[in-house]
């Protein structure tokens, strides 16, 4: 039985509140409103750089980790078409491993504004440990936590629950879980200090808690929504799963998608292709292709960058970027570090 919260749209000649001629969203499986959207023009791309994730320099010594290094990043991936840096802190006495502590955050931030003046900051939504032991549930189990909100950045990812990842020999296998009423708290504290959330959406059963906050008045049009694919326990990459998430998106969401690893551009293109919108960086793939370690950020968005165009989709400007997402004049950082 269909709930009331069930995700799947009717069919557009079904659903009149699905918006069919929208600047910016519509129904993108829909054919008529596609071919109409290649004529006049799709709507110019969004690019996010995810800098950083968990990755170490010796997996590849491009990788930035350190505050200067990160903030570095900005201007390069900005001048290859980015108009969104995501980032993840790092520990400064040891860069291997990360913090969630909202001075830090802070700090990069700063550091970011001062070389990149325009470009739109995005933080990691941290996690922590919730108590337990081994021997109750079989590994580590976290709880996603809207850190560090005292940052303020102008986005940052909002992680629906659960999600659970293998361990290996060394480490157990770990959990991260979250409620309903825990993602909406932290929805509303992000509203609270002027964040915009980007829901991040694993599999299809992140399709309900989407249409729960949007219920809940927890979110605000456009929803900023990221399709993620290839993650443990999530969605798998291929064509079919990547047209099911998009087909099942509630009206008014502009999407994003990343991939982990070299299916990234696979996954990346198609998105293009629908008139959605895309992520890249060294989070998601420290490669350029197979056996090839990618040079830096600046190297995978210019990649982007250049599909786009020979596709026929424009990169948007920062500006642009800042109006398509509601956004207003960019975030300015004091941080005594």
């Amino acid at each position: 039985m269909i709930g009331p919260l069930d995700p799947r749209p009717a069919p557009a000649s079904e659903s009149p509140d699905r918006p069919v001629d929208s600047e910016l969203t519509w129904d993108y499986l829909n054919l008529g409103q596609y071919r109409r959207r290649l004529a006049t023009g799709m709507p110019p791309l969004l690019i996010s750089c995810a800098t950083t994730g968990g990755h170490q320099k010796t997996e590849n010594p491009g990788v930035p980790v350190t505050a200067r290094e990160q903030a570095g990043t900005a201007p390069q991936v900005a001048a290859a078409g980015a108009q969104i840096i995501h980032i993840h802190g790092r520990d400064p006495g040891d860069p291997t491993r990360e913090t969630d502590r909202a001075e830090r955050y802070l700090e990069i931030n700063a550091r970011i504004r001062a070389q990149e003046p325009d470009i739109i900051i995005d933080n990691t939504q941290a996690v922590a440990p919730i108590e337990s032991t081994d021997d109750e549930l079989g590994g580590t189990v976290f709880r996603y936590e809207s850190l560090p909100l005292e940052a303020r950045p102008e986005i940052m990812a909002l992680n629906p629950g659960p999600m659970t990842f293998r361990g290996n020999e060394s480490s157990p296998s770990v959990i991260l879980a979250t409620t309903f009423d825990h993602t909406e708290r932290a929805a509303h504290a992000l509203r609270e200090r002027g964040i915009k959330p980007q829901v991040f959406l694993y599999h299809p059963g992140h399709l309900d808690l989407l249409e729960y906050l949007i219920v809940r008045d927890a979110l605000d049009e456009p929803y900023f929504v990221q399709l993620v694919f290839g993650q443990q326990s999530g969605i798998g990459t291929s064509p079919d799963n990547v047209l099911s998430m998009v087909r099942n998106l509630p009206p008014g969401c502009i999407f994003q998608t990343c991939a982990l690893g070299l299916e990234a551009i696979q996954v990346n293109t198609l998105a293009i292709l629908l008139g959605g919108h895309v992520r890249t960086g060294m989070e998601d793939c420290i490669d350029y292709q197979r056996d090839e370690p990618a040079l830096d950020n600046a190297q995978l968005v210019r990649r982007v960058a250049r599909i786009a165009q020979d596709l026929g989709r424009r990169v948007a400007t920062i500006q642009e970027a800042r109006r398509m997402l509601g956004l207003g004049a960019p975030s300015q950082y004091h941080s005594s570090t």
